[in-house]
């Protein structure tokens, strides 16, 4: 729909009223500068894509509408919409507005399917800092976390465009060729920040931080996301931690009293990875042979909002005996429960970072039986172990800790393109 101009409005005076001056509506501007989102032709001339032009007022709308234009008061919108921090699916999701200033930092992050829900985090971490404002988006709205996407990229793809094109870092953890093709955008002079967290491509195990020109990537630093260092592996001076809400988490657990029952919280995604059978087989013995009073709670094929709930009914989580503490544990740590979790290395990797292993270690069967009977049993022990795995996810994960190191990383690594305004 075309724009209306607007008119000069005269005052029609009552029998006996003194005439009122007319009343003056300012005009639009006749042209407005506007960038075009693709090649194509208009008013009988070819555009190319990315070029700046003016066209008549009236025909900005309903070229935006048909995906050829772009003005910046669209621009403006577009990123106001997208800039929100989404809080977990806890007790149905909602988003916090975040004040859009133009001169802002712009991140666009793009991601194709990510089942640990990560990537959300760093974009609402990231809108936590001054000066920034990050976009999400997710690729495929069959996906099963779509309920927690700001866009999607097949059915939003005019706004994906846009928010391409503007974006002062595009930080996307799918692969960047089918990116480009997906939304058909060349290279041009827009920055791209691909990396990796959690789970290590094998072929680029560290993730890369690429600034694109001219259709050449050129490598300007490496970035590791994940829940804890990986310093045996790869280093860690770029290591950026999973960002959670942690006070959203610690809300759910609001007049928590321990449970007489000691309920253990296990997430088994890769029973053999996460240790479960020796779990089972602890909790097993505990029960039956020395008369613990302990139930398995086993949080598995249920939305997450549903299982935030029911973690929030447990006393103690235990994780995983090879990965360390990884996304249930960092939710339970949150809560403020103690959190059972092995990996040598893991420990190494915080120990050479001067950071003490902030969970309660169990690296095997036997350690696991000895820490549920000791939390069971020793309220102080209980208390003293929830209070420091809680305080160590407040010091490296809370939201505004985490978007501050990301938006740092992002500027490091790009050699001061993504420096702020």
């Amino acid at each position: 729909m075309s724009r209306p101009r607007r008119k000069l409005q005269a005052v029609v005076p009552a029998s006996g009223e003194a005439l009122a001056s007319p009343e003056v509506v300012p005009q639009l501007p006749a042209e407005t500068a506007v960038t075009v989102l693709t090649e194509c032709i208009l008013f009988g001339k070819r555009y190319s894509k990315g070029q700046r032009i003016s066209i008549p007022t009236e025909r900005v709308d309903d070229l935006f509408n048909g995906g050829l234009t772009v003005s910046e008061a669209q621009v403006d919108a577009i990123w106001a919409a997208a800039g929100r921090i989404l809080t977990p699916n806890i007790i149905g999701s909602h988003y916090e507005a975040v004040p859009y200033n133009r001169n802002a930092l712009k991140v666009l992050q793009l991601t194709s399917y990510d089942p640990g829900s990560s990537v959300y985090r760093y974009h609402s971490a990231a809108n936590t800092v001054p000066g920034v404002v990050s976009a999400f988006a997710r690729y495929g709205h069959s996906n099963p976390h779509c309920d927690l996407r700001q866009w999607d990229t097949e059915i939003d793809e005019r706004n994906i465009r846009v928010l391409a094109m503007t974006a002062d870092v595009i930080h996307s953890h799918m692969d960047y060729y089918v990116l480009r093709n997906m939304l058909r955008l060349s290279t041009g002079a827009w920055k791209n920040a691909r990396t990796y967290h959690g789970s290590v491509d094998p072929q680029n195990p560290k993730g890369s931080i690429y600034v694109n020109k001219d259709d050449e990537d050129t490598k300007m630093g490496a970035v590791l996301f994940g829940a804890r260092p990986y310093h045996h592996r790869f280093g860690v001076q770029n290591w950026l931690p999973i960002p959670m809400p942690v006070k959203d988490y610690k809300a759910l657990r609001k007049g928590y009293l321990r449970n007489k029952t000691l309920r253990v919280a296990h997430s088994p995604t890769v029973r053999r990875i996460k240790g479960t059978q020796e779990l089972l087989a602890a909790v097993d013995y505990l029960k039956m042979h020395e008369g613990y009073d302990i139930e398995l709670v086993l949080i598995e094929n249920m939305a997450h909002g549903d299982a935030l709930q029911l973690k929030a009914t447990c006393d103690v989580v235990f994780d995983s005996f090879w990965l360390g503490m990884q996304g249930s544990g960092l939710e339970g740590a949150a809560m403020g429960m103690p959190v059972i979790a092995g990996d040598p290395d893991a420990q190494n990797d915080l120990m050479k970072l001067g950071i003490p292993v902030p969970w309660t270690i169990a690296n095997d069967g036997q350690e696991l039986r000895d820490q549920l009977r000791r939390l069971a049993h020793d309220s102080k022990f209980y208390t003293a172990e929830a209070k420091r795995v809680h305080e160590y996810v407040l010091a490296y994960h809370d939201y505004p800790v985490v978007g501050a190191k990301y938006v740092k990383i992002l500027r490091e690594a790009t050699n001061g393109v993504a420096n702020s305004q």
